[in-house]
C-alpha cells in the first residue's frame, strides 16, 4: 500500500473519530480514562516487576513504591471509570487554571517589549477553563476530556489528510 493511501485512510478514521467523540463526548471521555487506567495498570505491573526482578537495582525500593501507586491508581481507576473521568478532568482543569496564570503573568511581563494580545487572550481561556472545571467538575467531567479527544482527533485527522493528499501529488 502507498504512504499517501496510508495517511489519507488514517487522516479519514481520525476525521471520523474526532466526529463521533464531538458528538459523544461522555463515552469518549470514559474511553479515554479507561485507556488511561488500563496504562497506570500495565506500567505499575511492569515496574512491580522489573524491581524485584533485576538484582543489584539502585533505589529498589522507591521503584517499586512508585510502581504499586501506578497499579493502585490503575486498578482504582478501571473499578470506577465515572470518578476517575472526574479526577482526570480536575487534573487537566488544573493545567488550564497553571497554564492560563503563566500566560496572563508572561503577558504582563512582555507588554513593553511586544504586543501580548494573544498571549493574554489565550492565558484568559485557559484561565476561564480551569475555572469552568473547578467552579462545575461534574458538569464539566461529562464534556471536557471527549471535547479535547474529539479536537485532537479532528486535528490529526486534517494533518493527515493533507499529507496524504501532498503525497499524492509528489
Amino acid at each position: 500500500m502507498k504512504g499517501s493511501t496510508i495517511a489519507l485512510t488514517a487522516g479519514v478514521l481520525a476525521l471520523l473519530g474526532g466526529i463521533v467523540a464531538l458528538l459523544f463526548p461522555l463515552p469518549a471521555g470514559i474511553a479515554v480514562t479507561t485507556f488511561t487506567g488500563a496504562a497506570f495498570l500495565i506500567a505499575g505491573a511492569f515496574g512491580l516487576f522489573g524491581a524485584f526482578s533485576q538484582q543489584g537495582m539502585p533505589r529498589r525500593g522507591w521503584v517499586a513504591f512508585l510502581s504499586l501507586l501506578q497499579l493502585v491508581l490503575g486498578v482504582a481507576i478501571l473499578a470506577d471509570p465515572l470518578a476517575g473521568l472526574v479526577s482526570l478532568t480536575i487534573i487537566a482543569g488544573s493545567f488550564f487554571l497553571a497554564s492560563g496564570v503563566v500566560r496572563l503573568v508572561l503577558a504582563w511581563r512582555l507588554r513593553q517589549q511586544t504586543s501580548p494580545v494573544l498571549l493574554a487572550l489565550t492565558g484568559l481561556l485557559s484561565l476561564g477553563l480551569g475555572l469552568y472545571v473547578f467552579f462545575s467538575p461534574t458538569t464539566a467531567s461529562t464534556v471536557l476530556l471527549g471535547t479535547l479527544l474529539a479536537v485532537e482527533l479532528l486535528s490529526a485527522g486534517v494533518a493527515l489528510t493533507g499529507l496524504g493528499l501532498a503525497l499524492r501529488k509528489l
